[in-house]
């Protein structure tokens, strides 16, 4: 234990640790987190919240420790789960949590979990496979709500194509709302996606404002990748290219575009409509 000097105290059923100094080792640690260069380094990002640590352990992630002030936490159930845990437990006073958090209400619970390493390989691609692929997104907010809207739409993973920003980051595992422990996101070039997906066989259809094609005048046939460029820039020529077809989402108002994370969500519940009834059909 010499990773941290806490004071202990029997307050469950095993021993629980206390932080109650801004200079404790842990507690600088965990602040170092917020930097992409840290969890690099470190090989472990911070999960903040009741939803983002509960699903982690749902969903079987690698969880160094639990860290939570007992002071902060109002979740009767999320007690009743860090009680009955065999994972590590950390606690720490409210203004150390407070010290701790990104978040400006924070919850007082949350998770060390060390970074997976995926491939493309770990996408299952099936009959009724989509995936969703980033080209170089910038925005954090924008990448963790994709994964967001790909858990809900039922999609098997979200695919960042070169410079992306970490999905780890606190911001996107904010707007994850959770999603990002259940839908598999990798990191890949465009020459490396395309091989995947020629291999898979998918379907890519690309997104662009110059296109003449609506996205609701096309069929969504599966294995299926949506793909969809840079905030700024939109999609480079070489994913234009790859693409099987390009569609476009109509701008009726005086708004010139949408933002990344509505784009997606429309264009992937239009998918999963089509697909859902031409298969009841």
């Amino acid at each position: 234990m010499a990773f941290f000097s806490v004071l202990y105290r029997p307050t469950m059923a095993n021993y629980i640790a206390e932080i109650t100094s801004f200079q404790n080792p842990l507690v600088k640690k965990i602040r170092s987190l917020a930097y992409k260069k840290y969890r690099k380094r470190e090989g472990v990002f911070w999960a903040e919240g009741v939803r983002n640590t509960l699903e982690a352990i749902d969903n079987a992630w690698p969880i160094d420790m639990l860290v939570w002030a007992p002071e902060l936490l109002r979740s009767d159930l999320a007690r009743e789960r860090i009680e009955s845990s065999p994972l590590r437990k950390v606690t720490v006073d409210a203004r150390v949590f407070e010290r701790i958090a990104a978040s400006e209400l924070p919850q007082g619970l949350g998770a060390v979990v060390r970074l997976p390493d995926r491939r493309l390989a770990d996408i299952p691609v099936g009959s009724d496979t989509f995936v969703v692929i980033l080209e170089e997104p910038q925005d954090r907010g924008n990448v963790g709500a994709v994964i967001r809207t790909v858990d809900a739409a039922g999609g098997q993973g979200v695919i960042l194509v070169g410079q992306a920003v970490d999905p780890y980051d606190p911001e996107a595992l904010r707007t994850s709302m959770g999603a990002i422990f259940s839908v598999p996101i990798v990191n890949c070039n465009a020459e490396q996606l395309l091989a995947w997906t020629g291999t898979n066989n998918l379907l890519l259809v690309g997104t662009s404002a110059r296109s003449t094609t609506e996205f609701r005048q096309i069929e969504y046939r599966r294995p299926l990748g949506l793909v969809f460029g840079n905030e700024r820039l939109g999609l480079s020529d070489t994913l234009q290219a790859a693409a099987d077809i390009m569609v476009n989402i109509p701008i009726l108002g005086r708004a010139n575009s949408l933002n990344l994370g509505a784009s997606v969500a429309i264009v992937a519940y239009q998918a999963q409509g089509s697909w859902f009834t031409d298969n009841s059909a």
